[in-house]
């Protein structure tokens, strides 16, 4: 052990070990000269055997030993020490070639997971570090190629690493309305430091046309609590919305929320789970809102929610990056009166029905607006996140490895290691079944990894 650590493994194998034996008896010592056997699968001695049974080889060495053979195709090949040679160069801007053996078919698989798989001569090591091991030391056709395709087989490989490329999967922007709370997203933010008026959760209803958002201050995220708010707040004030878009979390995903969605008729998405994207447009004002509470708290007193309702009124007064109006004036046809603003020294007081078709007139224009600059901004985002960007498609019954999400320790593996089965396909969600437990979920493609095949050579090419 302590040869194969404090050797070997900072060194490199020796080709022969020598050992001393004392013997006590006469004082005198005799050397033993040691091979060092492969503990590998694959065994270099077999090369030359393998090479006679190849008929690939055998074929270039007839053309070689050939002396009316006046091809000039096999002139990159040379028998050296009875064995089938290839010249190559191991740097494009190198001008020296060597000789390495051709590797037969045969060999190709023991060779691969031997330099791959073995901790010591392989390590699970990259195509890259692979193959300029290998390059130097034997060759074969589409070399780089096979052993590409060995690491992407790699079942160890798959579970544990991860991608430098940006995760998989194309921009799907959901496609804009122009009837303001026609279709709405929800989610929850918190828990806060519980205020003296008992809050610790802030429920988050945002219009994705204007982008007015509605916060509203809660003791909890309870199915009530949301279901309770929701119905005030939202369908008493603006209308019941067509749709509404939730994460998967209890507090939307329950009895309660399916009674109110059959009650009043509009369509409840889920998002999925672990993707934030989704439900992008309140997930990033979350996050806005959080550092602007943060600035204002009174740090002794825990009272976040004393400063919730100007902080949203601040943010629908303003003028948003994408419609390029502010939700105020895409909701309400004009801008809010501030204590900036001076009073007017007099009013006009116009028919109703004149007050009504100009603020018509005026929304209709607003919301036309709106809309194409919200269908810019969106072709502008999808443009930029697809760039560079991989979009695999999956088919039913593809065997895929699926993301771990649950607590995991540094060492454990990123992928599950049970194979699952893909039963449905809405690119890019797709649901997923463990064969073991029989339970379906759903998964974004960026969660998936394909089971790629191990590789097997083909004894005819």
């Amino acid at each position: 052990m302590t040869l194969y650590r404090e050797s070997c493994c900072k060194y490199g194998v020796c080709s022969t070990l020598i050992t001393e034996t004392f013997h006590t008896a006469d004082q005198t010592s005799s050397a033993q000269i040691t091979s060092s056997p492969s503990p590998n699968t694959f065994n270099c001695y077999d090369l030359q055997q393998e090479q006679n049974n190849d008929p690939n080889i055998q074929h270039i060495i007839t053309q070689l030993n050939n002396p009316n053979n006046v091809v000039n195709s096999y002139s990159s090949f040379l028998i050296k020490n009875q064995l089938l040679h290839k010249l190559i160069t191991l740097s494009p801007n190198s001008l020296s070639k060597i000789a390495v053996p051709y590797l037969p078919t045969s060999m190709i698989k023991s060779l691969l997971t031997t330099m791959h798989n073995d901790p010591y001569q392989g390590g699970h090591f990259s195509t890259d570090k692979m193959f300029s091991k290998i390059a130097s030391r034997y060759w074969w056709p589409k070399m780089r190629a096979t052993i590409r395709r060995h690491v992407q087989a790699c079942i160890s490989c798959q579970q544990y690493n991860y991608t430098r490329q940006k995760k998989a999967g194309h921009l799907h922007p959901i496609p804009p309305t122009d009837i303001p709370y026609s279709v709405i997203s929800m989610d929850f933010c918190g828990p806060f430091i519980e205020s003296p008026r008992e809050n610790k959760f802030v429920l988050v209803i945002s219009d994705l046309f204007t982008r007015h958002v509605t916060a509203i201050a809660t003791p909890n995220n309870t199915a009530e609590i949301t279901a309770m708010t929701l119905y005030r707040e939202i369908f008493c004030k603006y209308g019941v919305c067509s749709t509404l878009i939730t994460d998967q979390g209890t507090h939307f995903n329950n009895h309660l929320m399916r009674a109110l969605t059959h009650l009043f008729g509009y369509h409840h998405i889920y998002s999925t789970a672990y993707h934030p994207q989704t439900n992008a447009v309140t997930e990033r004002f979350n996050a806005s809102m959080k550092v602007q509470i943060s600035k204002l708290e009174d740090k002794h007193h825990n009272n976040w929610d004393d400063y919730l309702d100007p902080i949203i009124f601040a943010y629908n007064t303003s003028k948003h990056k994408t419609t390029q109006f502010s939700p105020f004036e895409l909701l309400f046809g004009r801008s809010p009166q501030l204590p900036i603003d001076p009073r007017p020294q007099f009013y006009t007081f116009d028919r109703p029905n004149i007050c009504f078709e100009n603020l018509k007139r005026i929304l209709q224009v607003y919301h036309h607006q709106a809309k194409n600059n919200i269908i810019t901004q969106q072709k502008y985002n999808k443009e930029r996140y697809d760039k560079h960007r991989p979009d695999p498609h999956y088919q039913i019954g593809d065997r895929v490895f699926t993301k771990i999400f649950a607590a995991r320790g540094k060492l454990d593996p990123r992928y599950s290691s049970e194979p699952n089965i893909i039963t449905e396909i809405h690119h890019p969600t797709y649901s997923v079944l463990n064969e073991k437990t029989g339970v379906v979920k759903q998964f974004h493609v960026s969660d998936i990894r394909l089971i790629i095949p191990a590789y097997e050579p083909d004894p005819h090419n």
